[in-house]
């Protein structure tokens, strides 16, 4: 059985570049938000009748949804947060922002989870640390220097393929990053 999950941080109101994605790399099978823009998250994927979960991020005011999520997913167990109760920030220097990433992994260690999407940071990401995978869709911040960008999780028989996509023009979205783990 193949999953393929579209994952989005930061959207703050955008829903036409998450519409687009679902048009573009559809079908999916689930749609996951990890704050910021979450209730957003939500109409599109019921709007495309999709699966949906998503944790609240730091300004999804009077959201209900879990600061955290756990899920497992063929075989993957798989932490969701937004982020913003860790010292994750894009603006650390670059030793920093790798500490605060082996934080971040060890944390979601502890939770026994084989992959962290989180969000929050604005800045994709996609790595391996003390054998869990962390993943930063990035943003779709209208506004931003850089175009939107979100994740791509494809499950396949117990595999994972982890890609991100930055968006450059309608319905053209080019690879950023990609990463097929073998798990711990």
């Amino acid at each position: 059985m193949t999953m393929r999950i579209a994952v989005f941080s930061d959207t703050h109101g955008n829903k036409n570049d998450m519409r687009d994605v679902v048009r573009t790399f559809g079908p999916l099978d689930l749609v996951l938000h990890l704050g910021d823009g979450v209730r957003d998250g939500g109409l599109v994927a019921r709007e495309a009748d999709l699966p949906f979960q998503g944790v609240q991020g730091n300004e999804d005011y009077g959201s209900d949804l879990p600061g955290k999520l756990v899920l497992d997913l063929d075989g993957w167990r798989f932490l969701l947060a937004h982020g913003h109760h860790t010292n994750i920030n894009p603006y650390h220097p670059a030793a920093v922002w790798q500490q605060d990433l082996q934080e971040m992994a060890d944390w979601a260690k502890g939770q026994a989870a084989d992959v962290l999407l989180f969000g929050h940071a604005h800045k994709p990401v996609l790595q391996k640390e003390n054998g869990v995978v962390l993943c930063n869709p990035g943003d779709q911040y209208i506004g931003a220097t850089t175009g939107a960008s979100f994740a791509l999780v494809v499950l396949e028989d117990a595999t994972a393929h982890f890609r991100i996509f930055r968006k450059n023009g309608p319905g053209a979205w080019d690879l950023l990053a990609e990463l097929r783990p073998a798990r711990a």
